[in-house]
């Protein structure tokens, strides 16, 4: 069982989204367009089944084009399903269109940490309506957010899972830093994240550095920046930290970690 963050108020969430799914008519589920299957948050989904749905497979500028395109292929024959940047878009409103009407409409925002839901909310309200970043966990409570005088949206906690016991599924959360690395062994995280990279982008691997063995690329990878500590032992946390940092934020490329065809 892989080890997880998950505070209390990820849990306080689900539950209130239980009791106030019946006051929204719609619901707006962003997910990582890196990896859209692993970033569903799937144990809240059975909440949604007679609502109007649309997906938004964000940050698609970090992944694969074509990988993207045949996503939303995939999820169109679910329901309505855009692609995007939220940061990039020209415009915003594009997402809440399908959910317009001529009377006032209540909107659920859901997704699991760190894949844009505040992004979302304040490039709408166009004013830090929530705190954002590039971890996961900034927004804390459930919250009643008005976009304008026939629009409020139900923004929401990252809900993640209690428990993680697949080692594929850690490791796609992990690069999509849904799980923070810093509160958890971040070590053997990046471990899990490399042998994944190492099944779906082989070529990636050989990018890191010199060596026969993933070991050994890490320390090549380690040795050339620097990261060595007093005595000359290479620092092995800084290492690892850095090279998740360069993978997730597109120093190797556009790299997708799931594929429609698998699923």
């Amino acid at each position: 069982m892989m080890e997880v963050w998950y505070p209390s108020h990820i849990e306080k969430a689900k539950r209130a989204i239980k009791s106030l799914i019946k006051l929204v008519s719609g619901i707006i589920e962003i997910v990582d367009a890196r990896a859209p299957m692993a970033t569903r948050p799937l144990d809240i989904e059975p909440y949604f089944k007679d609502k109007k749905r649309l997906i938004f497979l964000n940050k698609a500028d970090l992944a694969e084009d074509d990988v993207t395109r045949r996503w939303v292929e995939k999820f169109s024959k679910e329901c309505q399903t855009l692609a995007g940047s939220i940061k990039q878009m020209p415009n915003i409103q594009e997402i809440f269109m399908p959910f317009r009407s001529d009377h006032e409409v209540n909107i659920l925002i859901v997704g699991m940490p760190n894949v844009g839901k505040s992004t979302l909310v304040n490039m709408v309200k166009k004013k830090r309506a929530t705190a954002i970043g590039d971890k996961p966990g900034v927004t804390r409570s459930v919250q009643w957010i008005r976009i304008d005088d026939k629009m409020k949206l139900l923004d929401t906690p990252g809900i993640t899972y209690p428990k993680i016991s697949n080692e594929t599924l850690y490791a796609k959360l992990g690069l999509c830093n849904v799980i923070d690395v810093e509160q958890v062994d971040f070590e053997a995280l990046v471990y899990y994240e490399l042998d994944l990279l190492s099944k779906i982008k082989p070529e990636l691997i050989e990018k890191i550095g010199e060596g026969d063995s993933i070991v050994k690329r890490i320390e090549s990878y380690g040795m050339q920046r620097g990261f060595i500590l007093k005595g000359g032992v290479l620092d092995m946390n800084r290492t690892l930290l850095t090279l998740h940092r360069e993978i997730t934020h597109e120093k190797f490329g556009k790299i997708s970690y799931e594929f429609p065809e698998d699923f």
